[in-house]
């Protein structure tokens, strides 16, 4: 019954209509056959780790029908819809994509983003402190964030969308240009977050974690049918976290639920209502330092990393952020099929930071400190239609892809920020500084209509994926004094072509070599000094490699190299000073390399590695041919994970991770470099019964390093030792 149950899933999915939520419970027995813990399956499904090897077949059945938008088995991934908008094999991808399974967030106790991503290549953040909202990097660019394919836009100010890591199913990082399919955007990528949907058989889950830095959070994830026919489904996912960060006077902490419905009135329809609501009363704050007082000597001493560098007593930020929309999906017949996606989402910020803005005065000591009050009220509305239909042409078969999507972003934000004062960094006194005052008004809206298709066409072993989309965006920003009235806007309309282009061919053995070439644009608000308004920035990327899908054990692999450049990068315009020109280009040449396997029904394994070039190749300014602050040259990481399931250590489980990362710039002019540095993590679990234990230590070691600088002036401690001890119990 179970596998007659699986085969109609994978006959619906076939039909066009995405694979539901259930089938997240048969990736949980597949992982259970395999040797999974405790806690990712239900009682009912727990006692299949222990069954003798004759069960494996079953599990080979269950595992080749991976939910797409489901977490994964074990490390492990191999379809996504991210690349492509449809369920595709990430073996045939046109461009590199990560994914993150909701085992490695919970083995690796990942309570942010930045968090779950430190294992993957191409990406960087900051890694400390700073969480006011999540700051990745890929391939030496900025990623974009998407949850369920919706763009998650970052405000021109600080009123940016963050989602819980506890809510995602999944998170899936798509390598390079996107624009093909999801308009405006990032040359360096995108990371998509996968929401926690309904699930068809019953699964409750309470979670408690304390850590360090008085870390205490709590959660529960509550699914399944509420009527006897399995019609409507609902899921529930709520998480409460008061924490202090290394520096006590930075706070975390966090309100937040996620109910949602799904409603299923026949085989061929799924509508899910989606909805959240977030509450931060502290939601961090940023804490720069100059490299005068952490990288290079000084005879007063080094600033260590638990150390505010602001006004404890003004300083904070405050945001309540929700949302609601929809996914619907409809088989029209077997080989047609559409889909929308709608979502609402606005955020009320309110924030007050004074901070470091200059180096150290000449008796290395005396530092500019900036002050900024920003009360911003930030709207964004999405919606997406896409048709996808199955058809053949001789020998060729064809998945078509057609959409409409439209993307409105407004802010309303008062405002003021100005240098305050100077200050004594190792005897401060911030109550000497003047409040910052609001004396600005801004608003700002952006709005994009975008049509795309996308055929991915097989012949025998070849897949060609080939796409092209026409944007048409307008904005406005207007800058208004409080105190005259006066003030300056700008407008901005434009249109851009983009498309993209994926060749690869899938051996018999699980090899598949491939070649990409993608576009991608980004709107640029601002003008020039003669008043032509800023063109959008321009990315493009040529990317070739190889990908492996081992037949006789449970893993995939994946090596890529790529040419990524930058177009119309703002710079200094040398014959206005105060002014920008759009000349400047960055260029970024790198390799990556990852492994996910389940080598075992005991050992999970992820590896990965980075090597980054990147350029300035045009500019006005000192950096021309300078390598770009932030993102360091090289990266690598290895996580393995080992659990025994016989003898007297039956249900427990040891994890462990290095990570190195190496030096990087550290300021334009690369005059001085941030060291480089390598990172231990280890992890332990202990399942019974119902309950599964664990305990993480991140940089076990306490490695006290400089995350990344951007000048002189600014530069960012990273996370020291962190302690998480996690207690889920299931049934």
């Amino acid at each position: 019954m179970k596998l007659e149950k699986a085969a109609k899933c994978s006959a619906l999915r076939a039909r066009g209509v995405p694979r539901l939520r259930p089938i997240y419970v048969a990736s949980i027995l597949a992982l259970a056959g395999a040797g999974a813990h405790a806690q990712e399956s239900p009682p009912a499904a727990s006692g299949a780790g222990t069954g003798a090897a004759k069960e494996l077949p079953a599990v080979q059945v269950r595992s080749s029908a991976e939910d797409p938008q489901g977490p994964g088995v074990g490390y492990v991934a191999k379809r996504s819809m991210t690349g492509t908008k449809t369920d595709a094999s990430l073996l045939t991808s046109p461009q590199s994509v990560s994914v993150i399974t909701r085992q490695q967030m919970d083995d690796q106790g990942a309570q942010t983003v930045d968090q779950a991503l430190r294992y993957t290549p191409g990406v960087y953040s900051q890694d400390g402190t700073d969480i006011r909202f999540d700051q990745l990097y890929g391939r030496g660019f900025t990623l974009d964030s998407y949850l369920d394919g919706l763009h998650l836009y970052q405000s021109p100010r600080f009123a940016t969308p963050r989602i819980d890591p506890y809510f995602m199913e999944r998170m899936e990082v798509l390598h390079g240009p996107a624009s093909v399919l999801y308009g405006q955007g990032s040359p360096g990528g995108l990371v998509n977050y996968v929401s926690k949907l309904p699930m068809e058989q019953p699964y409750h889950e309470v979670m408690m974690q304390v850590g360090n830095h008085n870390n205490y959070q709590l959660g529960f994830d509550l699914s399944g049918p509420v009527d006897a026919n399995g019609t409507v489904l609902y899921r529930v996912t709520g998480v409460a976290r008061t924490a202090e960060t290394q520096v006590s006077e930075i706070k975390d902490q966090r309100l937040a639920i996620a109910p949602s419905v799904t409603i299923r009135p026949d085989r061929d329809t799924t509508f899910t209502l989606q909805g959240s609501f977030q509450r931060d009363p502290n939601g961090g704050l940023f804490n720069p330092v100059p490299a005068g007082a952490t990288l290079f000597s000084n005879p007063n001493g080094q600033l260590g990393p638990d150390k505010y560098f602001g006004d404890p007593n003004r300083d904070g930020m405050h945001r309540t952020q929700y949302w609601f929309g929809y996914q619907f999906d409809h088989a029209i017949n077997d080989k047609i099929s559409v889909s929308q996606n709608l979502r609402y989402l606005h955020i009320d910020q309110h924030y007050y930071q004074t901070s470091v803005t200059s180096a150290l005065g000449a008796n290395q000591r005396i530092v500019s400190m900036w002050g900024n009050v920003d009360n911003e009220h930030y709207t964004q509305f999405q919606v997406d239609t896409h048709a996808q239909a199955k058809v053949t042409t001789g020998q060729i078969q064809h998945t078509l892809l057609f959409g409409l999507d439209y993307q409105r972003s407004m802010l309303g934000d008062t405002e003021g920020n100005s240098v305050l004062g100077t200050v004594d960094l190792y005897n401060p006194n911030f109550a000497s500084l003047p409040t910052q005052q609001a004396n600005t008004r801004l608003d700002y809206s952006l709005s994009t209509v975008g049509v795309y298709a996308q055929d991915e066409a097989r012949w025998r072993n070849w897949v060609l994926t080939v796409g092209v989309r026409e944007d048409w965006t307008g904005g406005n920003q207007q800058t208004t004094l409080l105190t005259t009235g006066a003030g300056t806007t700008y407008h901005s309309n434009d249109h851009a072509f983009t498309w993209r282009a994926g060749l690869a061919y899938e051996f018999e053995n699980g090899i598949a070599p491939y070649l990409s070439y993608s576009r991608s644009f980004q709107p640029v608000l601002g003008a020039t000094y003669s008043g032509a308004p800023f063109s959008p920035t321009r990315g493009r990327q040529v990317e070739a490699g190889v990908r492996y899908q081992p037949k006789w054990f449970d893993g995939f692999f994946s090596l890529a190299a790529f040419t990524l450049t930058q177009d119309n990068v703002s710079v200094t315009d040398p014959n206005h000073p105060t002014n920008a020109v759009q000349t400047g280009q960055i260029r970024s040449r790198g390799l990556e390399f990852e492994a996910h396997a389940n080598l075992t029904a005991d050992v999970k394994v992820i590896a990965s590695y980075t090597y980054l070039n990147q350029e300035v190749t045009n500019s006005t300014m000192i950096n021309l041919g300078k390598r770009p602050t932030i993102t360091p040259r090289n990266t690598a990481s290895l996580w393995a994970d080992y659990t025994f399931h016989r003898g007297p250590l039956r249900n427990f489980g040891v994890g462990s991770g290095v990570r190195y990362i190496s030096s990087s710039a550290g300021d334009a002019a690369n005059t001085f470099t941030v060291p480089g540095r390598v990172l231990v993590d280890v992890g332990a679990h202990y399942d019974i019964q119902n309950w599964r234990l664990s305990l993480n230590l991140n940089n076990v070691f306490d490695r006290e390093y400089i995350s990344y600088c951007t000048t002189a002036a600014v530069c960012y401690w990273g996370a020291t030792r962190t302690v998480l001890g996690t207690a889920r119990y299931q049934w």
